[in-house]
């Protein structure tokens, strides 16, 4: 069952209660019961409820948390409808609790260190006249299959129009996602890393983790169908392997893992949803096999200090994870950065947060549970424009714990067949777990026992040099061939 605002008046609060106790007997013994969820807009507001469940192991335990959920004071009618900011307006340490039901819970770390969002009217931002040809003429024939795995699936929005009534709603947008308007013919960036920050003692000025950075010195990436704005669309050649997109890093660097500098490698996305991601990979320094190239699949679950690169364009394979459709919400989202990269300003050698243009968005809230054994832990919780599918927000995971959290800052640009391309201008990802181990960085960090210190990773570097190019059509077919990694 869904609780979601409406339902948490003062009844539905004890109904929900009283569903808890009524069910405690069967919750302990494991025999099917009604799944409950909190979805709610002031989080803060039910996070003593939400905490004392999610830690219940015993009947005693359950019962308990049903007399906590009971004591917990609800907001005044006036509070849960809250009035959105209005345009003209900063939002920042000052005044963030006051619209909290609209910040993406990563933007409030950043804003609690010095980080401003401005808000702007909300802008209607028309997918690109090549997206638009080839959703017009190839989504009236795309379906699901029994496994709801896409079927007949060419270019575009798969599902242009998804109803909320719809049992297959959660995959649907999940597909939207992954073939969203936002995924380009090509791009490169360069450098394409997770850089690492640490607050200072004044709490809003920042030092680099070059230790804690994860760099590949070149990213490039080249999709070889569903393509929508560069010719040949929508495959490239003939395609026999069936290959959705490739992407290569040249260059790797990272502190942390030393004997992989100057390693290069190629990552295989393939149009088959059956079928797992492939990645070849070439270290110079310490030569695999001899120095052939070595390869193995891809596990993209686990992929998650390196965020930021990783959902940017090269998502994760729709197929490999279950979903479900949580609800919706109003939230404030970036989608038309004036920076490049975005978010952290450098004056001298001072590293601060900077501001940056927020509007109002309608997202989708969906939950993506990974499939693979050993990994249905790692929950997301992924906030999905209703309009461009681009993601605004998300949360991660590890049982009942929030281990991470992270937020985009997008960049609407005009595409010369009309509407708009997005541009990934930057991200901040928050490890945000008391024992968050996943993160070598984070080992005895100040701030996981509770001090005000904070660790962040970004996609751009707030100091050197940085470009990103989309849809310039000069990538071609034999830069991603693996064989080019091997020394000439």
């Amino acid at each position: 069952m869904l609780y979601n605002r409406d339902h948490l008046s003062p009844a539905g609060l004890s109904q929900l209660v009283n569903r808890i106790a009524d069910n405690i007997e069967e919750l302990m013994s494991g025999r099917p019961t009604t799944r409950i969820d909190f979805v709610y807009q002031d989080e803060r507001a039910l996070k003593p409820a939400n905490q004392a469940l999610a830690s219940a192991r015993r009947t005693e335990d359950l019962r308990r948390a049903a007399a906590v959920a009971a004591a917990v004071p609800l907001p005044t009618p006036e509070a849960v409808r809250t009035s959105p900011p209005i345009p003209g307006m900063n939002i920042d340490l000052s005044n963030a609790t006051s619209y909290a039901p609209f910040i993406p819970s990563a933007a409030e770390l950043a804003i609690d260190h010095g980080f401003t969002m401005r808000i702007v009217p909300t802008e209607r931002l028309d997918w690109s006249g090549g997206f638009t040809a080839q959703t017009e003429k190839y989504s009236a024939q795309v379906g699901l299959d029994r496994d709801d795995h896409i079927t007949n699936y060419v270019a575009g929005m798969p599902f242009p129009t998804v109803s909320l009534d719809d049992p297959k709603a959660a995959v649907k947008i999940a597909y939207n996602w992954h073939m969203g308007p936002f995924m380009p013919d090509d791009f490169s960036m360069a450098p394409w890393g997770s850089f690492a920050y640490l607050s200072l003692d004044s709490l809003v000025s920042f030092a680099s983790q070059d230790d804690n950075n994860y760099v590949c010195d070149h990213f490039s990436f080249l999709r070889f169908a569903h393509r929508t704005e560069l010719d040949p669309r929508p495959t490239l050649g003939t395609n026999p392997d069936g290959v959705e997109w490739k992407a290569r890093c040249d260059g790797w660097s990272s502190e942390t893992h030393r004997q992989n500098l100057g390693a290069k490698g190629i990552w295989i996305r393939y149009v088959d949803p059956t079928k797992v991601d492939k990645f070849y990979w070439y270290n110079w320094r310490i030569p695999v096999r001899g120095g052939n190239t070595d390869s193995w699949d891809a596990l993209d679950q686990g992929c998650r200090s390196c965020h930021q690169p990783y959902w940017a364009y090269a998502l994760p394979k729709t197929e490999e994870f279950s979903y479900r459709l949580l609800g919706t919400i109003s939230m404030l989202a970036c989608l038309t950065a004036e920076h490049e990269p975005a978010g952290l300003v450098m004056t001298g050698t001072d590293r601060r947060l900077g501001s940056e243009p927020f509007q109002l968005r309608q997202a989708y809230i969906l939950e993506m549970i990974p499939l693979l054994p050993g990994f249905e832990n790692l929950r997301n919780i992924v906030y999905l424009d209703t309009e461009s599918y681009v993601w605004l927000g998300a949360e991660f995971f590890d049982g009942t714990e929030r281990t991470e959290s992270a937020f985009p800052l997008w960049r609407a640009l005009p595409a010369s067949s009309g509407g708009y391309h997005f541009e990934l201008a930057g991200e901040f990802y928050f490890p945000t777990g008391a024992d968050n181990t996943r993160h070598a960085a984070l080992k005895g960090l100040p701030f996981m026992s509770g001090a005000p210190k904070l660790f962040f990773r970004t996609l751009a570097p707030a100091h050197g040099g940085f470009s990103q190019q989309i849809n310039t059509g000069r990538l071609t077919e034999p830069d991603f061939d693996y064989k080019t990694l091997l020394p000439r």
